[in-house]
């Protein structure tokens, strides 16, 4: 049961970590579009360059944006994949019941962005063949 404890726990606080950051940056992005609704209600033209600086908007073609996500979550996914095996290692060798059931579990979560970031980058494949066409 202390086992399970301490992976819920090991996986728990990286996911805390993310929410987080998300929330935050999504509260920046919010104050900097009301900054710029104001400014545009106020009469004050709003040029493209400005709404081009924003957090967010980049000039990345998609096919490179979708490879670059697909690839990342493929790394993330096989990280979760490598976590599994390493918790099944741990509770198998402390004689643990479930070895096989919690590093399966935690595998089969690394396998959803695996899935993910293959389709991603299947499709940066085929936009980048439709680009140059």
């Amino acid at each position: 049961m202390i086992i399970a404890v301490q992976i819920l726990i090991a996986l728990l606080v990286p996911g805390l970590v993310f929410i987080v950051t998300a929330s935050l940056r999504s509260a920046e992005r919010l104050r900097l579009l009301d900054v710029i609704l104001k400014t545009s209600q106020d009469g004050h033209p709003v040029s493209p360059e400005l709404l081009r600086s924003l957090p967010g908007v980049r000039d990345i073609p998609t096919p490179q944006l979708d490879l670059r996500r697909g690839v990342m979550l493929i790394a993330v996914g096989l990280a979760l994949c490598a976590i599994g095996l390493c918790v099944y290692l741990a509770v198998a060798t402390n004689g643990g019941e479930g070895a096989i059931a919690w590093g399966v579990m935690i595998a089969a979560l690394g396998a959803i962005p695996v899935c993910v970031g293959a389709a991603l980058v299947i499709l940066s494949r085929e936009d980048r063949g439709a680009i140059r066409s």
